[in-house]
């Protein structure tokens, strides 16, 4: 039987990553030198910084949840390919899970709402692109959301979904309980809800189900966003289909109000 790949990461370079490259020994490994899969932080250049890192060898990058608007130009598509956008919301699999109940809601919907909580109000922004990507993946194509409401205690944004239900997201910023996002869709005689944790913890994201004929609960991984994106970047690396992350970000951003002013960081 032949042995399956192993691919060497830098552990230090990214929050959590010496934990998820001990929770997956057959395929991540300590890098001794350039590692074969990278971490690139999303700050403003990301773009740039993942170009040079796939050019130097990285087989793939696991990019940070990236900056709304980026001075670094747009990658080439092959090294879009390549990278996975590690977002803290939307990349939980309970969110694939709930987009998987939703396709068959979404017609009928008549109302989707969002709610993040962040702990401070300088991760408003970076929550804000999360939160669009999560509710495009689950409710499906929206238009533009224009903010209502902004400061220091969050952001209150509408809009509509393509099919004309409306579509309402809010960010709230609260040390008072855990982060977390939740997602609801309703429709005339049932609907869909979601609650994600927060990165920083492997609970299972709760997806339920309601109809006619009662509530489900469906059944969700227990498992971090952070180390569901290693696992698609190793799959990349591994020769697998590629990434679709940066393309869906570039739809994501120009969906996004301008930057929170009061509210958040510059």
């Amino acid at each position: 039987m032949s042995s399956l790949p192993r691919f060497t990461v830098a552990t230090a370079s990214a929050p959590g990553l010496a934990e998820i490259a001990a929770s997956l020994p057959l395929s991540l490994a300590p890098a001794e030198g350039a590692p074969q899969i990278a971490a690139v932080d999303g700050s403003p250049g990301w773009a740039r910084r993942a170009g040079e890192t796939l050019a130097a060898g990285a087989l793939a990058v696991v990019l940070g949840p990236p900056a709304t608007h980026d001075d670094g130009g747009r990658l080439p598509d092959e090294a879009a390919g390549r990278t996975v956008i590690a977002w803290d919301y939307a990349s939980n699999p309970g969110v694939l899970a709930a987009a998987e109940a939703a396709a068959a809601l979404r017609g009928r919907a008549v109302l989707a709402e969002c709610r993040v909580t962040v702990p401070r109000a300088d991760l408003v922004d970076a929550a804000l692109l999360d939160a669009l990507t999560a509710c495009g993946r689950v409710f499906g194509a929206s238009g533009p959301v224009e903010a209502l409401h902004s400061g220091p205690a969050g952001l209150h944004c509408a809009g509509h979904l393509s099919g004309g239900a409306p579509l309402s997201l809010t960010l709230v910023v609260t040390a008072a309980g855990p982060a977390g996002l939740s997602l609801r869709l309703l429709t005339d005689d049932g609907g869909l809800t979601a609650r994600v944790p927060s990165a920083a913890t492997a609970a299972p994201a709760e997806v339920r189900v309601v109809g006619p004929d009662g509530e489900r609960l469906l059944p969700t991984l227990w498992e971090t966003s952070r180390r569901a994106s290693w696992r698609r970047a190793i799959a990349i690396a591994a020769g697998g289909p590629a990434s679709g992350d940066v393309a869906e970000f570039h739809r994501t951003a120009s969906l996004a109000p301008p930057p929170a002013g009061g509210g958040s960081s510059a």
